[in-house]
């Protein structure tokens, strides 16, 4: 062989390695050994890398059966086309758009259809680690609530960082599967389910009134507390004591107030919060608070009518004549156990945690949600425990009445 001619082999043999290595560095790290082995001997597979990356992952991944997994690799091999190599695959055809570097995880089982393709195909972001976080959220959709849910925040700017931080899509989706699951404990607090027709704004607040009134099931836990004060009724009001979550979430509907926000105060035990009804019809709210100079007399800290409106004065004079035709005994502060709280909250959350396992999901997602309530000591009870929020963190205080 002449001198010029073995150069040109050899350029071409590092050339050949060059772009071995160009295609294998463009996925990710846990999965290059594995598409190197399969792509070792398999120059057709390797070229997969440039024209249907999405194809070859799916192939070194695992995904579908070996069977099919391997009459696909006999059409590849053929010249068959891509098209028809990932519908035997059942792979959709919009995962050629995707860049190597953003499969971050083995595919799920993807829905095939051209409505799904033609809703999704023009919202992949062209950036590759947008396009990853993406198709990340995609799947986590699909897999824990489904088809409809996946559509509708595929196609919503604000599903991706930084507009929706990976804490807050945690309870995004852990209040759509409450939406979705009527026999969870967490769908009896929702104050609205997702629907598609909702906005993004809509479900985030959604979202954030559910996370507070889940505090109020470990602000309330325990043994019943000390109620100060028996029911009784006064200038023909009667006054009854909210002690149950239901109670005061059915209180906060029907009065159009914040006492299903209550949760720190409540988990203080220095209040006691009456519901003053006419008729069995909630006209006021009046909440009790222990006082700091006098053991044996509690403070009125706040009387409201609907909408937060101030009362009439017969208001006024029927809680001074139902108090005052009680006898007055040392109040005692009674805050929630820790472990109540803890065991409570575990409770709550033990169907979304079996749904999470049930799904795959549960190192992904349990971390910020039920993972902390079941494993994170409670030395005392937080504004907000579980569901934080911006106005908690900069006043370090939950809402009162007077704050709708």
């Amino acid at each position: 062989m002449r001198p010029a001619a073995m150069v040109l082999v050899q350029s071409n043999a590092e050339s050949a390695a060059a772009r071995r290595r160009r295609r294998l560095t463009a996925f990710r790290p846990p999965y290059r050994a594995a598409v190197a082995d399969l792509t070792a001997d398999w120059p057709a597979g390797e070229d997969l890398a440039d024209s249907f990356p999405g194809l070859l992952f799916a192939l070194a991944t695992g995904y579908g059966t070996a069977a099919v997994r391997q009459h696909a690799r006999r059409m590849i091999d053929l010249g068959e086309p891509l098209k028809s190599v990932a519908s035997v695959l059942a792979l959709p055809l919009w995962l050629r758009r995707i860049p190597a570097q953003s499969f971050r995880t083995p595919l799920p089982p993807l829905p095939t259809d051209e409505a799904f393709a033609s809703h999704v195909l023009n919202r992949i972001p062209a950036c590759p680690e947008a396009c990853a976080e993406w198709l990340d959220r995609l799947f986590l959709a699909l897999g824990l609530i489904g088809r409809d849910f996946a559509l509708w925040a595929a196609g919503e700017p604000r599903f991706l960082p930084p507009a929706t931080p990976e804490h807050e899509l945690q309870w995004l989706l852990a209040w759509a599967w409450a939406s979705h699951n009527p026999r969870s404990p967490g769908h009896g607090l929702l104050r609205a389910g997702w629907k598609p027709t909702m906005g993004w704004k809509r479900a985030c607040e959604e979202t954030a009134v559910w996370r507070r009134r889940i505090d109020l099931v470990g602000a309330l836990a325990g043994p019943r507390r000390d109620p100060w004060f028996a029911n009784g009724s006064a200038l023909g009001l009667e006054f009854v004591l909210l002690e149950t979550v239901e109670d005061f979430i059915a209180e906060s509907i029907a009065m159009e107030n914040c006492l299903d926000q209550y949760a720190t105060h409540l988990a203080s035990g220095r209040i006691r919060v009456y519901s003053v009804r006419r008729g069995g019809r909630p006209v006021a709210d009046v909440e009790l608070a222990l006082r700091s100079d006098e053991a044996m007399v509690p403070a009125i800290a706040q009387v409201r009518g609907p909408r937060n409106r101030r009362v009439p004065p017969v208001v006024w004079q029927a809680i001074h004549a139902w108090l005052g035709a009680q006898p007055f005994r040392p109040l005692c502060q009674t805050p929630t156990p820790p472990a109540a709280s803890r065991e409570a909250l575990a409770a709550f959350w033990a169907p979304y945690h079996a749904a999470l396992v049930a799904a795959g999901l549960a190192d992904r997602l349990a971390g910020s949600i039920t993972a902390r309530v079941r494993h994170r000591p409670l030395t005392r009870l937080q504004p907000n425990m579980v569901a934080e929020t911006v106005l908690d963190v900069l006043t370090g205080r939950a809402p009162s009445l007077r704050r709708l």
